[in-house]
């Protein structure tokens, strides 16, 4: 099989053989980025400014039974880490 050429038939060069595949116009990538990191943003502004409720109430649901002990302190940990968690400049 014989390479393509990358000129049209009239002689002009194209700028790339597989328009889109080389790289993401700007744009598209930050709208992606904030469509990822929206529920992020929401659960920051959601989230209380004290850890004292998320750790109660995690605490207090382990110690009924509802969830086990490594969910509690996952909880604890993803509600630290949504805290401290700002989106590049």
């Amino acid at each position: 099989m014989s390479e393509m050429p990358n000129a049209t038939s009239s002689g002009q060069e194209l700028a790339h053989p597989h328009p889109g595949t080389a790289t993401r116009d700007r744009s598209t990538t930050e709208q992606l980025a904030d469509a990822l990191t929206a529920p992020l943003a929401v659960a920051q502004r959601v989230l209380p400014d004290s850890p004292v409720p998320v750790v109660l109430g995690a605490g207090a649901l382990a110690l009924v039974g509802l969830i086990e002990w490594p969910v509690a302190a996952a909880m604890g940990l993803g509600y630290f880490a949504l805290r401290r968690w700002h989106p590049a400049q």
